[in-house]
């Protein structure tokens, strides 16, 4: 039995970080639709001790055990996948890893079920997941491969600008050697069919960032000019709208205030994009995975250990993956 309503689910995150701080304030801050479930995947525990931090009440929710099923109609539900296992703030540790993988692992199961419309993932600390699980790269790759879904592409939104990213957490030295002319043109047509599918944009508009310096200023066997330039052809013959590519530094700073004239800029390593990104949207933007078979937000920072149990995360951008999920998930 499916849930009448469209359910998001939002994990928590690593219970050692600032992810259960920015879900309680988020929750409280934004306003969703009430056509919308909202369902919590975390330790009742470790909540119930961070809204005693933040001398905040705790959300009218419906707990429920991991794994209930078929979950209650309500608003807003807590799944308690809380253990013996206490957490300290700032100090993640294997079983704040374990934890965080558990989360993850409900909502799968809530996916499974038929019962998840969007999913939004609060930050985790990998190191702490990797002495549980050694391959594991990001919770990105993790929901890929536990979805069956081989490309996908991590596609930052904010009000003024998208930056989608060719590679993702390698070694900016193995950036240009991973980049092939299938992967761009897989990525940009991702891109595209999100940018018309999922924001409802007719024809979008992609840029593509070059890899070296000055796009690689011509050189003959520069990136720009063996890879980039014949995907891009290709693109373009097939009708997609792509153009570059660009030095991204003239690119990013071309843009200014005014709106973009591109719905997308598509970068090859993740700093190039992320730099120029959270500088224009400060903590007003958030992470969206495109190719998954559900809409996925996140917000676009990490665990923030050094910070976390002091109070003081901003919210703005696990409130801005919760609105984007629940718009998108109606």
């Amino acid at each position: 039995m499916q849930p009448r309503r469209p359910v998001v689910a939002v994990t928590s995150g690593d219970p050692c970080g600032v992810g259960p701080e920015v879900l309680l304030k988020a929750l409280a801050q934004v306003g969703l639709p009430r056509w919308v479930g909202v369902v919590v995947i975390g330790d009742r525990t470790v909540l119930e001790a961070t809204a005693r931090r933040l001398r905040r009440r705790l959300p009218p929710w419906q707990v429920v055990r991991a794994r209930t099923r078929p979950l209650p109609e309500a608003p807003l539900t807590l799944i308690d996948c809380g253990g013996a296992a206490r957490f300290t703030p700032g100090r993640s540790s294997r079983e704040a890893g374990a934890a965080s993988l558990t989360y993850l692992e409900e909502a799968l199961a809530l996916w499974r079920s038929g019962a998840l419309r969007a999913l939004v993932t609060g930050p985790v600390t990998k190191w702490a997941i990797r002495r549980v699980r050694p391959s594991f790269v990001g919770q990105t790759e993790h929901l890929a491969r536990a979805m069956g879904v081989r490309d996908v592409v991590m596609l930052f939104v904010s009000d003024s600008m998208r930056v989608a990213l060719l590679t993702r957490h390698i070694p900016l030295r193995r950036v240009a050697a991973a980049i092939d002319r299938r992967l761009v043109q897989r990525a940009v047509r991702l891109t595209a069919g999100a940018l018309s599918e999922v924001f409802r944009i007719p024809r979008p508009r992609l840029a593509v960032c070059g890899i070296n310096p000055h796009a690689g200023e011509g050189a003959p066997s520069s990136e720009e000019r063996v890879v980039l330039l014949p995907a891009l052809r290709a693109l373009r013959r097939q009708g997609i709208r792509c153009d570059g590519p660009f030095a991204a530094d003239g690119l990013f700073a071309s843009l200014g205030a005014a709106r973009p004239p591109y719905d997308a800029i598509i970068c090859p390593a993740h700093d190039q994009g992320l730099i120029p990104f959270k500088m224009a949207a400060r903590d007003r933007g958030c992470q969206m995975s495109v190719g998954l078979p559900i809409v996925r937000t996140a917000p676009d920072h990490g665990s923030a250990l050094d910070i976390a149990g002091r109070g003081v995360a901003d919210p703005g951008s696990m409130r801005y993956a919760l609105a984007l999920a629940a718009r998108l998930a109606c």
